[in-house]
């Protein structure tokens, strides 16, 4: 089973710059970290993205934020109705025009607790 994201996991765009998330929930934590929720995933931006404009590309689109999650939302562990989202989760961004741009986790921010 794949562990919880937590508040300080490390999920970044395919350039490599990290996803802002913030979490919506304090009632459920790891370490005094809130775990992540998928519309706390489905709500983050990137605001640091490197795919920006150029006079040479002047129609490249940052990612800018989560556009989608294609996969990571638990099954059997949820808080308020919503699911948890797992280390596994990744998705698209806005980025344009080389679609897809992913995003996906590179670290949970913890350990301990698994889901499915």
């Amino acid at each position: 089973m794949p562990e919880v994201l937590t508040s300080a996991a490390d999920i970044r765009c395919d350039h490599g710059a990290p996803l802002v998330v913030v979490p919506t929930q304090n009632s459920l934590t790891v370490a005094g970290n809130p775990v992540l929720l998928v519309s706390d995933l489905l709500a983050a931006t990137v605001p640091a993205c490197p795919n920006q404009p150029t006079p040479a590309a002047p129609n490249l689109l940052p990612c800018g934020k989560v556009t989608s999650l294609t996969g990571g939302a638990s099954t059997g562990l949820s808080v308020r109705g919503t699911p948890v989202a797992l280390a596994t989760a990744q998705g698209m961004t806005l980025a344009f025009p080389v679609k897809p741009v992913l995003w996906s986790v590179a670290a949970p921010g913890q350990s301990v607790l698994k889901a499915r």
